[in-house]
């Protein structure tokens, strides 16, 4: 919970000032590539969130491997996360900041989960239907769940659409267990 308090926090505040300086798809693609670069090397990320290293060297880090290389807005906002000990965040808050950049343009992430792999045709139709509920451009994740036994779920954001045989028969069995019996 804290997680997604704090990414959407300082997500929001990155994406603000990106659009206020225009910069909203050079830094989207800096910062997808810097966190990719935390999340993959072992090292760095122990080095970024170890409480003996000292912030002006963590800093330091940044400033001297980036300062040419992406914008000041973005070198600002990491030294900020440095600073504020929100490394361990720096995925999530990616994620969120990608989420506000497709948001703005219209775009909606959508995952699609089925009990075995489903008809290309199927998929379309469901796309179709979530982008004229919606009124945006979906963009599709599709998992397969061999445990929903049957049906599909469908996740758009917060809201779920849950029409899996699994969740039917978990609503039968919550509905028999109240039932009295004389």
């Amino acid at each position: 919970m804290i997680e997604s308090r704090v990414a959407i926090k300082y997500a929001t505040a990155l994406f603000r000032t990106a659009k206020r300086i225009n910069q909203v798809e050079s830094i989207s693609s800096d910062l997808e590539l810097i966190s990719d670069l935390v999340g993959k090397n072992p090292l760095l990320k122990i080095f970024l969130e170890s409480p003996q290293i000292l912030e002006k060297e963590k800093t330091g880090l940044f400033s001297t491997t980036f300062k040419d290389r992406i914008s000041e807005a973005l070198l600002s906002f990491l030294v900020l996360v440095v600073s504020k000990h929100r490394i361990p965040y720096l995925l999530p808050m990616t994620e969120e900041f990608i989420r506000l950049v497709k948001g703005d343009q219209g775009i909606v992430q959508a995952r699609l989960i089925t009990a075995r792999v489903i008809d290309q045709t199927l998929v379309e139709q469901i796309k179709f239907e979530l982008e004229k509920n919606t009124e945006k451009k979906v963009e599709m994740e599709i998992e397969t769940d061999p445990n929903l036994i049957g049906g599909i779920v469908i996740i758009v954001g917060d809201r779920i659409v849950d029409r899996s045989i699994r969740h039917q028969l978990s609503q039968l069995k919550e509905q028999m267990s109240t039932l009295r019996v004389f």
